[in-house]
């Protein structure tokens, strides 16, 4: 029987996901209904990906019984208040990265979760992707020896105007939470000294570039960038005391990875409909892992469990504060 899902959101990422969801058997995968705040949007979303409901309202989405799991594609300031509607009405949670605007927030949603026995489960889809799976593998088998130094960056220029709008969060929640993630899945679950923060605030208290220095236990530092103003070279690399892995542009969902200078080329699956980000048919991954979860019974995943998400949130929140950013309540 196929897992009946439900997209909230019209979003570009919504639409990447709707797209790669294309690529895998209806029989195991069925989008049934899309919810939007704008009729319209979602009535074109729906002609679009063929799905048979569209709504103009979350709570109709929330009250749908014919949809066993929600993907909460809204802009990051509506990601608890969604999340937890649908949680309240019985519905199982797949939540676009970053989670929740603070830490107190994404732990509410999780033992909401707990309370109800729903899955819920942050859409950090670079964990999935196969590059990252093989930077696991080649660290595991000490092909670059001990792992000591990360760089990475997320850069890309926006109009003054359009970062101005972005009350939701910044460049540290809305780029540079890859960077967190990858530094505490390779370093932690230790908490990290937030040894150097810099960076711009925008007149609305949020940042629009950051430079950031992560320091360890044993020597391991994790530096990384983001910004709205500028290219960088989006890229990750992660240094051994015997060589290197290069996860290429974007690193988040690369198609290509140098191991010890040897490139390795990942074929990604063929879409009808062309993707607004890069490589991002590659949200298959996650899209299984969360079938794979709802027919296990889990309630989390073990390769993006909620201690990591609770983890990494009060680390970003923590970042945030050093660069004076005001948190949201």
């Amino acid at each position: 029987m196929a897992t009946r899902w439900g997209i909230i959101g019209t979003s570009n990422i919504s639409h990447d996901f709707a797209v790669a969801m294309g690529t895998l058997p209806r029989t195991e995968h069925l989008i049934t209904a899309v919810a939007s705040k704008d009729k319209v949007r979602s009535r074109e979303f729906a002609e679009q990906f063929d799905i048979a409901n569209a709504y103009d309202s979350y709570s109709l989405m929330a009250n749908d019984t014919g949809v066993d799991v929600v993907y909460v594609g809204t802009l990051n300031e509506h990601h608890y208040s969604v999340s937890r509607l649908m949680l309240e009405h019985g519905k199982n949670v797949l939540c676009e990265e970053p989670f929740c605007q603070n830490s107190n927030q994404v732990q509410q949603l999780i033992e909401l979760a707990k309370s109800k026995n729903l899955f819920l489960m942050e859409a950090m889809w670079m964990f999935f992707t196969p590059a990252f799976t093989i930077l696991g593998e080649e660290i595991n088998k000490g092909i670059i020896g001990e792992p000591l130094q990360i760089i990475s960056s997320f850069g890309t220029p926006m109009s003054e105007s359009l970062i101005q709008q972005r009350n939701s969060g910044g460049s540290i929640l809305e780029l540079a939470v890859f960077s967190v993630y990858m530094s505490q899945f390779l370093f932690g679950p230790e908490k990290p000294q937030i040894y150097g923060t810099c960076g711009q605030l925008t007149e609305s208290g949020f940042d629009k570039s950051a430079s950031i220095i992560l320091k360890y236990s044993n020597g391991r530092i994790s530096t990384f960038l983001s910004h709205f103003k500028v290219d960088l070279p989006n890229e990750a690399i992660v240094f051994g005391t015997k060589g290197n892995i290069k996860l290429y542009d974007p690193f988040w969902s690369a198609t290509k990875i140098s191991v010890n200078g040897t490139d390795i080329n990942i074929d990604v699956p063929h879409t009808e409909k062309a993707t607004r980000y890069g490589n991002s048919v590659q949200l298959i991954y996650e899209i299984q892992e969360v079938r794979n979860c709802l027919l296990k019974g889990l309630n989390e995943s073990s390769i993006v469990p909620w201690s990591l998400s609770i983890e990494n949130a009060i680390l970003v929140e923590d970042i945030r504060k050093q660069l004076g950013v005001t948190i949201c309540k």
